[in-house]
């Protein structure tokens, strides 16, 4: 004898199976396969920890994480700059480096031949393009006595009115000019725009001007402190073509302290991040 469940529970039953696998790809944001969609799961790359050794011919950086994807078709390569891949020395200037990737697998990325030297702030970031996602990291090479350090990243709002308060120590006091809609050369913000698949993740900077590292657009600051930085917003030429935020877009923020008149080429700090949806 078969026992068989009520009509109603086998209708709820159906109800939520159909919604199940008729659910949008898009829907709360969550990656899909046969059309169900995978709770918890992220497709986002993540950068999670760089680890770095000297050597005759430059730095070597062992770079771990997640979903890097496969190896792109441009690597290996030697004295390269693939679009999957960028490693900028904030000390100077933002400068993009001509690097060899050694290896790259889903979890895991080497770089040999990187020209920085201990204590430089590196920027590295991760492309997956099949997703059209990016992953950001910043810190050190090595810890060196007398470096400002960012220690948190708070982030509200949203596209042009996005607000970041950077709280850490060492920046100096308020620069000359910090106020609204403006240029400095002691505080960088960079987007890596998740929007840009096949261009490697369109990655774009704000609020400082230099000889790498110049697209026009401003920053809003509603204060500037030895301890804490509040960036209220975007001004210049913001949303002009990629250079715009996107939800879930990786980011990095870049702090010279304005004690040393750098000019954003020595003494710098970085730390990376992700917007919220």
């Amino acid at each position: 004898m078969r026992l068989l469940a009520p009509p109603a529970l086998l209708r709820a039953a159906c109800a939520a199976f159909a919604l199940l696998i008729s659910a949008p790809a898009s829907a709360a944001g969550l990656p899909h396969f046969g059309g169900i969609l995978i709770p918890g799961a992220d497709p986002l790359p993540r950068i999670d920890n760089v680890q770095f050794a000297g050597g005759p011919s430059g730095v070597s950086a062992t770079i771990n994480g997640n979903n890097f994807g496969a190896a792109p078709a441009d690597v290996p390569c030697t004295a390269c700059t693939p679009l999957e891949l960028q490693v900028l020395d904030v000390t100077a200037d933002g400068t993009e480096q001509a690097i060899n990737v050694v290896a790259w697998s889903n979890t895991q990325i080497t770089v040999t031949g990187i020209a920085a030297n201990a204590g430089d702030a590196m920027e590295i970031d991760a492309y997956n393009d099949t997703t059209g996602n990016a992953g950001a990291w910043g810190g050190l090479v090595s810890r060196e006595k007398g470096l400002p350090k960012i220690t948190s990243i708070q982030v509200s709002g949203s596209g042009e009115t996005l607000s970041l308060t950077v709280n850490g120590t060492g920046f100096g006091a308020a620069p000359p000019g910090i106020g609204p809609n403006v240029n400095t050369p002691f505080f960088m913000f960079s987007d890596i725009n998740n929007a840009s698949t096949g261009t490697g993740g369109g990655r774009w900077n704000a609020g400082y001007c230099g000889a790498y590292e110049c697209d026009g657009v401003t920053l809003n600051y509603a204060s500037w402190s030895n301890t804490q930085i509040v960036m209220s917003g975007f001004g210049g030429q913001y949303a002009n073509g990629s250079w715009y935020v996107n939800p879930r877009d990786a980011f990095c923020v870049a702090v010279w302290p304005s004690t040393g008149q750098s000019d954003g080429t020595t003494g710098g700090v970085a730390k990376c991040g992700r917007l919220p949806k």
